[in-house]
């Protein structure tokens, strides 16, 4: 499997997600109205996971409701190999946020979808030769709670899972054959715990 191709599909998609971001008009300096986008904007985040050698890609913009926020990203892991198995995969997720604090900072809550293409040895078989490769369909929510400084630098911390909705071959790596006896694919749908991270987000560049 290459990750590249699903990689670009999932920002495409993620990136072309309609979203109700018009500006939100507040009396500027002057007293005419002033875009609250200049001041909370779209903002690019990277994923703490990039120092491990999985890069991960967001982007975060402001709804036009109060307290409401869209956040998508993409996280690739390229590994063909660790410890002698591979640990490859794609995952695109689009969320919607609702922040206590008008900010859009502090603690919040959210839902939401994604999708994966993946090729690695699951958690639950790590005592075994076996891996899996597919893809698959996320749906969830999440908690987070994000700080922002008063340099304008934000961290975000969230934890949160749902269900994984797959399908997927099995093999064995010593002999390469399917272990699993499905002649096709086999379909699986479970619970995980799969959104747990750290994004940073840099200030927002000062227009004069």
């Amino acid at each position: 499997m290459c990750v590249a191709p699903a990689a670009f599909a999932c920002l495409a998609l993620l990136h072309l997600v309609p979203v109700h971001s018009l500006p939100a008009q507040v009396p500027g300096p002057s007293g005419r109205p002033a875009d609250v986008a200049s001041l909370d904007g779209p903002r690019w985040t990277v994923g703490a996971s990039t120092l491990l050698g999985i890069p991960m890609l967001g982007r975060e913009r402001p709804l036009l409701a109060a307290r409401r926020a869209f956040q998508w990203d993409v996280m690739v892991s390229p590994w063909r190999s660790v410890d002698g198995y591979p640990l490859e995969f794609v995952v695109g997720t689009a969320e919607w946020r609702w922040y206590r604090r008008a900010s859009r900072t502090g603690p919040y809550g959210a839902m939401h979808v994604g999708a994966a293409a993946f090729r690695l040895r699951r958690p639950d078989y790590r005592d075994t030769t076996l891996y899996q490769e597919g893809a698959g369909l996320l749906g969830g929510v999440s908690v987070g709670y994000l700080v922002a400084t008063r340099r304008g630098w934000r961290l975000d911390a969230y934890l949160g899972g749902g269900t994984i909705q797959s399908l997927y071959k099995g093999y064995d790596r010593r002999t390469q054959r399917r272990y699993d006896g499905a002649k096709l694919w086999n379909v699986s749908g479970e619970w995980w715990p799969y959104r747990i991270g750290v994004q940073v987000a840099p200030p927002p560049r000062r227009h004069r």
